[in-house]
């Protein structure tokens, strides 16, 4: 997909513009001045383009999830942001939002105008359901997407934006030092045991040099808990990377133990257990 408005800007005049559409190279759409190129087959990345380009507006929300990557469902709508108060016609299936975008919030990513990465998962995080909006600040907190204060600076600078409510309340419980709800989870039931003496998320150098951070450490007692969460194997490369962690740290002399989301989520009791017969021993 291409529009005229490009075109011009790569030194096409109106003439040679008009020979590729007549030649057939370039093939009209429904929205005058947007064009697609002969025989190029129709992609995931189709729809985007051409709601980008008929619009001149900057793909926004779960549209730009999925344009950076992030685990977002989509929900068969591509998603835009409006510049300002102007009015816009659009194509069947795409979603314009008509809030306040700064010129900051927006950067060409893979040549698509889009919202940056933080801009877009707090949007998400106001626009999603509970659940999905929870697991995607999760995931951008591990991976470093996203910090709580940026969340806390959205609430500050724009305190009537839709979607703020939500944000608030994911706010309190992903400021709480954990990373997922998982670790959240064991938070609570350590708490609620009594038990005292951990650590979240402590850094800590492994004997050969590696740098890794433990869910739950117990310091004094060199014992480790590692956490995996109710969306854990969908990532093959942390799967690995957590397998390497463990096996540094029982060579650095810590203990570890590792409980699923099932563990914590049906058998808490055990889980305690468990940690103190170790912490004891």
């Amino acid at each position: 997909m291409i529009s005229r408005r490009q075109l011009h800007a790569l030194g096409l005049a109106r003439a040679a513009i008009d020979n590729l559409v007549r030649s057939g190279r370039l093939e009209p759409t429904t929205c005058r001045g947007v064009y697609r190129a002969a025989a190029t087959p129709v992609t995931t990345h189709t729809a985007p383009w051409f709601a980008v380009l008929r619009t001149n507006s900057p793909l926004s929300f779960a549209s730009a999830a999925a344009w950076w990557g992030m685990p977002v469902l989509s929900d068969g709508l591509v998603h835009i942001t409006r510049w300002d108060r102007r009015r816009l016609t659009w194509p069947p299936g795409v979603r314009v939002h008509r809030v306040a975008l700064a010129p900051s919030a927006v950067v060409e990513h893979m040549g698509m105008d889009v919202t940056t990465r933080v801009e877009t998962i707090l949007d998400c995080m106001g626009y999603l359901p509970i659940g999905p909006a929870r697991t995607l600040a999760d995931r951008a907190l591990q991976q470093r997407w996203l910090a709580v204060e940026d969340a806390a600076r959205r609430l500050e600078t724009q305190p009537g934006r839709w979607g703020n409510r939500q944000i608030r309340r994911l706010l309190t419980q992903i400021g709480d030092g954990a990373a997922a709800e998982s670790e959240r989870r064991l938070h609570r039931i350590l708490r609620q045991a009594g038990i005292t003496g951990w650590v979240p998320n402590l850094a800590v150098t492994a004997i050969n040099g590696q740098r890794f951070e433990i869910d739950v450490a117990f310091p004094a007692a060199m014992l480790a808990i590692e956490v995996d969460g109710y969306a854990y194997h969908s990532d093959d490369a942390r799967f690995q990377g957590d397998r390497t962690r463990q096996n540094a740290l029982i060579a650095s002399g810590w203990r570890v133990l590792r409980f699923t989301w099932a563990d914590l989520e049906r058998r808490p009791r055990v889980v305690i257990r468990q940690i103190q017969t170790l912490l004891a021993a």
